[in-house]
């Protein structure tokens, strides 16, 4: 049997064809419109997250991972955070199967959306679950698709969204060898409305990523990690307005979420997009819990999804001055 091609052809077509089928609810299309959330009451599909594209490859959880970031890195990116979570659930006293998440990816693939909408930032670096269910059985990549995020910006420009889906599919293919045979899932439910929480900062984007750091790195909480997403920009075009990228790990709500849905790991550690948007204000935005819980048919009134939205207003608020 030949070697399978490596699929950024695959990907461009089936890009194209996924948004221009009409398949994508993104809203009313306009970038500046608020961004808000997946519908409740819409339950995922059993291993068919919306907006998402899985693949299976190997049987060794640490080659994968190992592969990811060699991919990343190869593709001209660079790996933000690797997050074990399985790991943090046993120091928590809890266990689920072996699941990970590899947060990373390169200027090139990212920088066209947010030329478009920075808020694209609060799903970006790319996230790469990589899961086994079974000891010593197949393991699995998932990561968003290029639609999904585009969607959730309110982006509707396809050409932006396609260097994303063929970086992303180029490094899931590097480290599966399974090749992308079929579209991503559906994007069920998915709109921009209601699913970024937004407020206001009283300093510049580095200042206000110090003070989110600094209350992320209290317990309960911890800091994962922090992207400059505007570095490199200038290449190609024009440079985006400062745009950072805070990971922060909030195990209390991330342990009982992963209990219930294991693949909703690929949402952690949870990001804090920090902006200066086209009136020269710094805005902080992370996902609404609300909205990422319903994408796995999790009830917003759930513990867990009530503690990891306390916990995240309480930063973003912190990081914004209006909290000590």
């Amino acid at each position: 049997m030949p070697a399978l091609a490596p699929p950024s052809r695959l990907w461009r077509a089936a890009a194209c064809l996924l948004l221009t089928a009409g398949l994508v609810a993104c809203g009313e299309g306009n970038p500046e419109a608020p961004l808000g959330a997946l519908r409740d009451g819409i339950p995922a599909q059993a291993g068919r997250v919306p907006g998402t594209v899985t693949r299976v490859g190997g049987t060794d959880t640490a080659d994968v991972v190992a592969k990811l970031r060699a991919a990343i890195i190869a593709n001209g990116g660079a790996v933000a955070t690797v997050v074990d979570h399985s790991a943090q659930a046993a120091k928590a006293g809890t266990g689920f199967p072996k699941v990970l998440t590899v947060v990373g990816g390169s200027a090139a693939t990212q920088v066209p959306l947010l030329r478009l909408d920075q808020r694209a930032g609060a799903l970006l670096p790319e996230r790469y679950l990589v899961r086994q269910d079974v000891e010593g059985g197949a393991v699995t990549v998932t990561y968003d698709s290029a639609n999904y995020i585009a969607a959730v910006a309110g982006i509707t420009d396809a050409a932006a969204s396609t260097p994303l889906a063929t970086g992303a599919a180029d490094v899931a293919y590097a480290a599966t060898g399974d090749a992308p045979e079929a579209l991503p899932s559906p994007l069920v439910g998915v709109t921009s409305a209601g699913f970024l929480q937004t407020v206001f900062g009283s300093a510049d984007v580095p200042a206000t990523a110090g003070r989110l750091t600094r209350a992320a790195g209290r317990v309960p909480t911890s800091d994962a990690g922090t992207v400059d997403l505007a570095a490199g920009s200038a290449t190609g075009g024009p440079a985006i307005r400062p745009t950072t990228t805070v990971l922060v790990n909030i195990p209390e709500a991330e342990g009982p979420l992963l209990q219930l849905a294991p693949s909703m790991a690929i949402e952690f550690p949870m990001r804090f997009v920090i902006w200066v948007d086209d009136q020269n204000r710094t805005q902080i935005g992370h996902p609404s819990p609300a909205s990422l819980a319903a994408r796995y048919g999790v009830p917003p009134t759930d513990p867990a999804v009530v503690k990891l939205t306390t916990e995240a207003d309480r930063l973003a608020r912190t990081a914004a001055g209006l909290l000590q």
